[in-house]
């Protein structure tokens, strides 16, 4: 009588499960990795496309962050547009909310998102200079 024995078989199969399970483990670092970068490339063009609203029509807009659901709206007029959920992965810091003046787009104060990034060890921040509603985007290393 030939064959294997039982501990064989649990080896041979505890060995399959590992090879099964590794892939998963990678694809759920990429899916995080994937949700940050779409989640800052969606802010990045939401921002832009606010301040470009209150230029085009004349209405103050606004970007809203509620710390507490952990939401950011993104206001044209008297309606919300946008909402964009932040990734639990992200921490972020900044005012409560930005107003984008009618007809030119500009902001009155220096105001500065930061997103902290754990994972990555990165910090990126989106610094508005003074007397305009431009941005300057950098990302430091912790």
């Amino acid at each position: 009588m030939k064959g294997f024995t039982l501990i064989e078989s649990l080896v041979v199969l505890f060995i399959c499960t590992i090879f099964m399970l590794l892939p998963t483990l990678t694809i759920n670092k990429w899916k995080q990795v994937l949700e940050v970068d779409q989640f800052l490339s969606s802010f990045e063009k939401k921002l832009l496309f606010t301040q470009q609203m209150a230029v085009v029509n004349t209405v103050d807009t606004q970007v809203i962050f509620f710390e507490q659901s952990q939401q950011i709206n993104f206001k044209n007029g008297q309606v919300v547009e946008e909402i964009l959920e932040i990734p639990v992965s992200l921490q972020i810091a900044g005012p409560e909310k930005i107003i984008f003046k009618k007809g030119s787009g500009n902001i009155g104060k220096l105001s500065k998102f930061s997103f902290s990034w754990i994972e990555k060890n990165q910090l990126i921040e989106f610094q508005f200079q003074l007397g305009s509603g431009r941005y300057v985007k950098k990302i430091k290393q912790l």
